[in-house]
């Protein structure tokens, strides 16, 4: 029988294809992809751990925690998932700061159901932001300039990914969808639970969708300082996000009939235009 890191590891991969970006690009060098799929593979379980596993999820969270630590302390790990994360370690030279974050940001869904935008702010440090600076490292670029702006592309695409998923977060019981713009747009959580947004939905949703924007712009200022590798990588990554709010435009910001998805091809075209000019 599979034990349930394994079957989480398959489960992980298996979302690969649902993702906004890229992650494992196939452009990049061997090496460079094994290292991200550790970190996707890494985060992709943590959030399954926080989401769906059986029986006390803290504290499966508490021990994951515990067996990151065990890879900075030199003891016996026997999560197959966090031995993973070895080759960031010592070939990237990855702090273990952002992999306990990711775990925190989990230990958080378990206790919070409700946020202000500046609590989601706060949650996107912990659940996003951590993948950015990962990346980085991967790529032997985490300034702390850089890392900033990371911060901010990797809140947007948080943001991006909350609109598209607010069906399913309700669902589970959680609304991302700042407490505060609620009330601004009129909007009832009642109203969630619709089978399609009304006008006061989709107002609220286009309002959210053009904020996670301009946090993708803003972190779009850290291509020029990119090269090679990490800028073909990093304006996937934005490429994808950009992508994705437009999809949620094409529904008319209706994510209640839906979720909206950006097709290969958009997001391909959206990776060229990143790619090749400046952002803004």
């Amino acid at each position: 029988m599979p034990t349930r890191e394994a079957s989480a590891l398959d489960s992980a991969l298996d979302k690969a294809a649902n993702e906004n970006f890229p992650v494992a690009l196939r452009l990049l060098p061997v090496w460079i992809r094994r290292q991200l799929n550790a970190l996707y593979c890494y985060a992709r379980y943590v959030d399954d751990l926080g989401d769906e596993a059986a029986g006390d999820r803290t504290a499966a969270l508490r021990d994951v925690a515990a067996q990151v630590r065990r890879v900075y302390d030199g003891g016996e790990v026997t999560d197959p998932v966090v031995a993973g994360l070895r080759p960031l370690v010592t070939e990237a030279g990855v702090p273990a700061d952002p992999f306990l974050r990711l775990v925190e940001a989990n230990l958080v869904d378990q206790r919070v159901t409700r946020y202000t935008f500046a609590e989601l702010l706060d949650y996107c440090g912990l659940s996003a932001n951590p993948v950015g600076e990962v990346v980085l490292h991967i790529f032997g670029a985490a300034t702390p300039e850089r890392i900033e702006l990371s911060d901010h592309l990797c809140t947007g695409l948080q943001l991006i990914e909350h609109w598209q998923d607010v069906a399913e977060d309700r669902r589970r019981g959680r609304v991302y969808l700042p407490q505060e713009d609620l009330r601004l747009f009129g909007v009832r959580e009642q109203d969630l639970d619709l089978p399609r947004a009304s006008e006061a939905v989709r107002a609220l949703l286009a309002f959210e969708t053009g904020r996670a924007l301009a946090y993708l712009d803003a972190g779009a200022l850290l291509l020029p300082s990119l090269r090679g590798w990490a800028r073909l990588a990093v304006s996937g990554y934005l490429a994808g996000g950009r992508a994705a709010a437009a999809a949620i435009a094409r529904a008319g910001h209706d994510t209640l009939s839906g979720t909206p998805r950006a097709g290969r091809g958009q997001v391909a075209a959206a990776w060229l235009r990143a790619s090749v000019r400046s952002p803004g």
